[in-house]
């Protein structure tokens, strides 16, 4: 009986041994342990907006290059850099711990938010790599937010007071009692008073399509995007997109959103130049 313990201890052993201790993502990167590629995430085949810059937005695939099973961890606080400097730094809001196996591949999605308001969102089509991790008062507020499981519009509000000197007033969502933990926390870590009354921004969600037809008299290339009032962008259609001949030209676009503030958007499309093609108003209600 002693002896068939000592062998039943000694194949648990063995076994454990099989499973790796976490090594985070950066580590696993720099040991050439894996090969990671990040972007923004692909909603669907329709191009809309299903939060690009907060909750789960980011999508990363991951594809081993070790003999032995591995486990990946991805730290809440961990910023993610973008190579276009006109789009958003993004940060994660949540950890997750991902098992890999020998030589093979796997696609996580990730929850994250952005830390430069007034950039775009980074889009299926953008390039992510892992930077350093926040420190401070950002680091205790991204750990909140995952504590707390705050991962909505006001969570992200509440990040921009910190990144972009936001107004608490802008935190707001339904649950009264989360806009209150987030508006005091953000006013204890920045030393601004509470907020009197939060201004209520109303969110929608829908779908809204059209068309813009044009004549392509020479070689050109052409961009559409989607901006708000403010002029920032909000949805890159497609960029860069070349026509090498004269073409009458048809293109039908469609706008899925959810959590979006209402009000008036618009749908540009310019040439290579940046002249305006087609500037139509859409609005979301």
């Amino acid at each position: 009986m002693i002896k068939l313990n000592l062998i039943f201890l000694s194949l648990i052993l063995g076994s454990m041994q099989l499973i790796s201790a976490p090594i985070s993502l950066q580590d696993a990167l720099a040991k050439k342990l894996v090969t990671a590629t990040i972007h923004g995430k692909n909603q669907d085949s329709t191009p809309g907006y299903i939060s690009s810059h907060f909750g789960p937005c980011i999508e990363l695939q991951l594809k081993s290059l070790s003999k032995t099973s591995l486990s990946i961890q991805i730290e809440n606080g961990r910023f993610l850099e973008t190579l276009d400097t006109n789009e958003q730094r993004m940060i994660i809001t949540q950890q997750e711990l991902i098992s890999l196996l020998p030589n093979k591949q796997k696609s996580i999605t990730l929850y994250a938010m952005c830390t430069q308001m007034h950039d775009h969102s980074p889009g299926r089509e953008s390039l992510l790599a892992m930077g350093p991790m926040a420190t401070g008062n950002l680091l205790e507020l991204t750990n909140f937010l995952q504590k707390n499981r705050f991962q909505g519009q006001a969570a992200q509000q509440a990040l921009w007071v910190l990144t972009d000197r936001s107004s608490p007033g802008n935190i707001y969502c339904d649950d009264t009692l989360q806009m209150k933990k987030l508006q005091q926390l953000v006013c204890k870590l920045t030393g601004q008073t509470m907020p009197k009354a939060a201004q209520k921004i109303e969110y929608a969600q829908g779908m809204v399509s059209g068309e813009i037809v044009f004549d392509n008299k020479a070689p050109d290339s052409y961009t559409m995007k989607l901006f708000n009032e403010a002029g920032e962008v909000i949805v890159t259609f497609f960029e860069e997109k070349p026509i090498d001949r004269p073409l009458h030209t048809t293109l039908n676009w469609r706008f899925r959103y959810q959590g979006f503030p209402k009000g008036m958007y618009y749908v540009k499309l310019v040439n290579k130049k940046q002249e305006i093609i087609s500037n139509r108003p859409v609005i979301v209600r």
